[in-house]
């Protein structure tokens, strides 16, 4: 493992520093999602299984690194431990902490994506119930809950109308729930 970061670093030696730039970007890109590297750049440059080496060793040493730190003093020492040179690792560590909001995005995106179903988002509204077909005077608060579900890149939308004590229950579960996260992640 050792030897490919090394043989990674060499690899983008080669390209100079706008070209190395420029492919770290592109990697980070990729791996956020984005438009990103393209063969058809490179071919001048690098051979397609050095083009491939290149961007796989890339996308994990940007996910090792980022999960430590994205500060730069940080990510540039890890780098220089790991084999890079200098100017190199001043490089992948700059481009890195200028992308490190993007990159702890898909961090935590990627974290969600473990479950084959996750919220990616949620909307809210209050009501206030003020009669019904068999009370003529009611006037109770009630939370109408959308929450939309991805699950094997379809989404669906679960709504839930929840009266106070619904809300407090689901509130209580959900306290309890991140509570047995936070002691698995220690």
């Amino acid at each position: 493992a050792h030897q490919n970061k090394m043989d990674c670093f060499s690899i983008l030696e080669k390209l100079g520093k706008t070209d190395s730039e420029k492919f770290v970007h592109g990697a980070i890109n990729d791996m956020c999602g984005k438009t990103g590297l393209h063969y058809e750049d490179y071919t001048k440059l690098l051979s397609l299984s050095d083009y491939t080496k290149l961007k796989s060793s890339l996308e994990k040493i940007t996910r090792k690194v980022s999960r430590q730190s994205i500060e730069k003093q940080t990510v540039t020492k890890t780098l220089l431990e790991q084999g890079a040179g200098a100017d190199l690792a001043q490089l992948i560590a700059e481009c890195l902490w200028v992308r490190k909001e993007e990159i702890r995005e898909q961090l935590a995106k990627d974290s969600c994506n473990i479950s084959q179903a996750y919220l990616s988002d949620f909307d809210w509204r209050l009501k206030l119930v003020m009669s019904s077909d068999k009370l003529g005077s009611i006037q109770r608060p009630v939370l109408d809950l959308d929450l939309d579900i991805s699950e094997g890149g379809h989404k669906r939308r679960e709504q839930l109308e929840l009266t106070k004590e619904e809300l407090e229950t689901l509130l209580s579960s959900l306290d309890a729930a991140n509570k047995v996260v936070t002691q698995i992640r220690t």
